[in-house]
C-alpha cells in the first residue's frame, strides 16, 4: 500500500520520517557487511533486488479513496538478507522511485513505512514465531513463513495504511492481492532454499532439515 495522489498529515509525515530514520540508522549500523562483502552470490541477489523492487512497486493501480496497492515482495527480501540489508534494499528502492517521480517526496517517509518497515516487521515476527516450535521442518519454512508470512506483511500494511490514513478503501477487492503475494514470496523463498539455500541468510538446515552443521 502507498499514498498514491494523498498527502499525509504533517504530524503523520514527522512520525513516520523519525521512525523510518531511526530504524534506517539501526539497520546500517548493525547489518552484516563483512558477510555481504565476502558472499559474491549474495551480492548479486542484492543487486537483483534493488532493480527490481521498483519496477514491482511502481505497478500499483489507483484504488478508490485516492491510495495505490502493489505487491511488496519484502518478505522474500527479509529472508535472503536479514531484516537490516532488507530496510537497506527497500529505502534504495524507495530513493528510486522518488528519483523517477513515482513517489512524491512528502509521502516517501509513509510509503517507506508501509512498503518497507511493516512487512519486514511482520516477516521477522513469522520468522520467529517459527523458530520457537518445537517440532519443525522445511515447510514451516517454505509455506509458513514465505507463503502465509508474505500474506500476513501484505495485511499488516493495509491495516496500518487504514489506521495512518484513514481511505475509503474496498478491503475485499485489496484482499484479493494477499494470495498473489503469498504465491510470489513463497515460490521464490522455496525455490531459493532448495537450489541455493547458502544465499538465504535466515535459512538454517540444521532446525529445518535436521542436517548436520
Amino acid at each position: 500500500m502507498n499514498l498514491g495522489q494523498l498527502t499525509p498529515e504533517p504530524a503523520t509525515f514527522w512520525f513516520c520520517l523519525a521512525l523510518y530514520l531511526t530504524s534506517l540508522l539501526l539497520a546500517i549500523a548493525s547489518a552484516p557487511w563483512r558477510q555481504l562483502l565476502t558472499h559474491r552470490e549474495r551480492q548479486s541477489a542484492l543487486g537483483l533486488a534493488i532493480a527490481t523492487l521498483p519496477m514491482l512497486w511502481s505497478m500499483s493501480p489507483g484504488l478508490p479513496g485516492g491510495v495505490g496497492f502493489q505487491l511488496l515482495g519484502m518478505t522474500t527480501v527479509s529472508l535472503i538478507f536479514g531484516w537490516q540489508l532488507a530496510i537497506v534494499t527497500g529505502s534504495i528502492a524507495g530513493l528510486v522511485l522518488l528519483i523517477v517521480g513515482t513517489w512524491q517526496p512528502g509521502a516517501l517517509p509513509v510509503n517507506l513505512a508501509l512498503v518497507v518497515l511493516v512487512p519486514v516487521s511482520v516477516t521477522m515476527a513469522v520468522l520467529a514465531g517459527a523458530n520457537l516450535l518445537r517440532r519443525t521442518n522445511l515447510f514451516v519454512y517454505m509455506l509458513g513463513v514465505g507463503f502465509f508470512g508474505s500474506m500476513l506483511a501484505l495485511l499488516a500494511s493495509l491495516w496500518v495504511g487504514t489506521l495512518l490514513l484513514e481511505p475509503d478503501l474496498d478491503h475485499a477487492l485489496v484482499l484479493l492481492l494477499t494470495f498473489p503475494e503469498g504465491f510470489l514470496n513463497g515460490t521464490l523463498i522455496s525455490a531459493l532454499t532448495v537450489f541455493y539455500p547458502d544465499i538465504v541468510r535466515t535459512y538454517d538446515d540444521v532446525r529445518y532439515l535436521g542436517k548436520p552443521g
